[in-house]
């Protein structure tokens, strides 16, 4: 009897880790049938990607339909060694922002310098979006254009809320 006792006390840890294995298991269950079933996440294949997004801005790139992203990725796979050297060299900057962030005696005309000229990449970067997604918007009718702006509101209400 004293043997069955024992044991009994050893095996009563067993139903409370059970019971918090079951209670985890259903927790993270429950988060991904929430996230699934919510009604403003985005779908799966519907993500945008790639240059298209770098140079046009994901909320404007994400309301335009498929066709259109894939327009727009076509026309800028002939501006990809551009939008390369331009992402290089942006990366190059932040690089040299570090340094020049970290260097004493501090020299405030060196950051403005590097600010600036990342001012610059970037905005050449974004006039190049702007140009190309005018084009599409101008190819379409007023149908299209009002259904993207549709699209286009429901996309920044999504990622206001971020």
């Amino acid at each position: 009897m004293n043997e069955n006792a024992t044991s009994r006390r050893r095996r009563s840890w067993v139903k409370p880790l059970l019971f918090v294995s079951l209670a985890l298991n259903l927790v993270v269950i429950g988060a991904f049938v929430g996230r699934a079933l919510a009604p403003d996440r985005p779908r799966w294949g519907d993500g945008v990607a790639g240059p298209v997004r770098g140079v046009i801005g994901e909320p404007f790139a994400h309301a335009l339909g498929p066709g259109d992203r894939g327009a727009l990725h076509d026309k800028l796979t002939g501006k990809r060694p551009h939008l390369q050297a331009s992402r290089g060299r942006l990366r190059d900057l932040l690089d040299e922002l570090l340094v020049a962030l970290r260097a004493e005696p501090f020299q405030p005309d060196e950051v403005r310098r590097i600010l600036q000229e990342q001012r610059g990449v970037a905005e050449e970067r974004q006039l190049l979006g702007q140009t190309l997604l005018l084009e599409r918007l101008e190819a379409m009718s007023p149908e299209e254009r009002s259904a993207y702006a549709d699209r286009l509101e429901r996309s920044l209400k999504r990622f206001r809320r971020r």
